[in-house]
């Protein structure tokens, strides 16, 4: 009888928390997203932000009792406040293409734009949505903020695509699990059969790898039957050019195997079809590239031979915040990881402030660092080499799915994801 009371008042104090969280959400919150387009323009230097205009889509998909992004990660950070009391009631970190754009050369000579989208769920009353993004001492900073009444702004409610969502798997509702969104690109109207088996085909790449593998039911997967007007995506060293959905496109940054899309507003165009955590944009060629970008969008191509390895590594950046753990590849970028900050990607460190990051991991007795020889070829250690560097970035392990395509992700990364898929799911 104790035992069965024991049981019944856990369960009341549950329910009692549930339905506190709830109505937290409901004090700041009602059904609806309320979309914030913005304009990146600037140089290597210097950032500055536009208002480009403010949407209500349909699908909010994220928790309604963790609001606030417990993690430190991405180049940039938003926040919501309540106008009233100040009181901050939603965050969210991210990378843009843009940040990586303002690390290359051509940010040294020309100033560009990009597109830029944030998404909250739609506020009652009054907010302040400010942007900060992080400057070169590793720390986030305010570049941009404005008052928002929901009240007063000419929102547009209206999405300009109506393309059909396919509901590959759904585990749950969206608030209590991870909604990964597939949209199809460079797809014509006759090939969407081949994109949704090509989905499905993707997503059994990801959730053929630990630790996704048994976390396969924290998970919603649907896929966006997104058509565009040609069939392939833009090759420019090849004089390729395609009419496509998302404008996606190799060659970025001058990088053959680097397939992006500059069009963010597109995407999220596209997106806003269906419920989502995570976009993953399939492709529909058979060469070989992808990107990954932090809560931002993962995107492959579908019908190449190490399409596999390629899906699950990209996913890992976008979704999990893992950084590259290579060095010995063509990249355009220039001190990316400078060696006097540590960097906020779980995966990697500079030694600036390694107690942040997997020294709870490193066995007694593990040298710091770790030399790269046989016996120490599965330890958790911290190994020189990487994020594009062979001397001063280091790596947990000597090779690990973000460090090449023949190996699984190492127990860092693996742990870092299965944080990431804890706190949007709230178990």
């Amino acid at each position: 009888m104790k035992k069965l009371v024991s049981v019944c008042f856990a369960l009341i104090i549950s329910m009692f928390f549930q339905t506190a969280q709830a109505q937290k959400f409901d004090e700041y919150f009602e059904t609806g997203v309320m979309r914030v387009d913005l304009v990146f323009s600037g140089t290597a230097e210097e950032t500055s932000y536009a208002l480009s205009g403010v949407k209500k889509e349909q699908f909010y998909s994220g928790p309604k009792s963790n609001m606030i992004d417990p993690f430190d990660y991405g180049d940039h950070k938003f926040v919501v406040k309540d106008s009233a009391s100040g009181k901050t009631i939603f965050s969210h970190t991210y990378c843009t293409l843009f940040r990586e754009w303002q690390t290359t050369e051509e940010s040294q000579t020309i100033r560009r734009a990009y597109p830029h989208v944030i998404r909250f769920p739609w506020p009652i009353a009054s907010v302040v949505v400010e942007i900060h993004d992080r400057n070169k001492q590793g720390a986030f900073q305010k570049s941009w903020s404005a008052t928002l009444n929901p009240q007063s702004i000419f929102s547009d409610p209206g999405n300009p695509y109506h393309f059909e969502t396919v509901e590959l798997e759904i585990n749950g509702t969206a608030e209590e699990k991870v909604d990964l969104l597939f949209l199809a690109e460079g797809y014509t109207a006759e090939e969407m059969d081949k994109f949704i088996e090509d989905a499905k085909r993707s997503a059994g790449y990801i959730f053929s790898e630990e630790p996704f593998k048994s976390k396969r039911s924290m998970f919603n997967i649907r896929a966006v039957k997104s058509t565009s007007q040609d069939s392939g995506t833009d090759i420019p060293g090849e004089a390729i050019w395609k009419n496509t959905v998302v404008n996606s496109s190799f060659y970025t940054f001058g990088i053959e195997r680097y397939m992006t899309t500059m069009d963010y507003k597109s995407v999220c165009d596209v997106a806003a079809s269906a419920h989502y955590d995570q976009i993953y944009i399939l492709v529909n060629t058979d060469k070989y590239g992808g990107g990954g970008i932090y809560n931002h969008y993962s995107i492959s191509a579908a019908g190449n031979e190490a399409s596999r390895a390629v899906v699950i590594h990209e996913f890992g950046h976008a979704f999990g915040g893992l950084a590259d753990e290579y060095y010995n590849s063509a990249v355009a970028y220039n001190d990316y990881f400078p060696l006097e900050v540590e960097p906020w990607n779980p995966n990697l460190t500079t030694l600036v402030d390694f107690d942040s990051k997997w020294k709870n991991m490193v066995s007694e007795g593990t040298p710091v660092p770790t030399p790269s020889e046989e016996a120490y070829k599965e330890i958790v250690g911290v190994y020189e080499g990487g994020g594009y560097v062979a001397r001063g970035v280091y790596r947990p392990m000597i090779d690990c799915r973000m460090h090449t395509n023949d190996a699984a992700f190492c127990p860092v990364c693996s742990e870092a994801l299965k944080k990431m898929i804890a706190t949007i799911t709230g178990l």
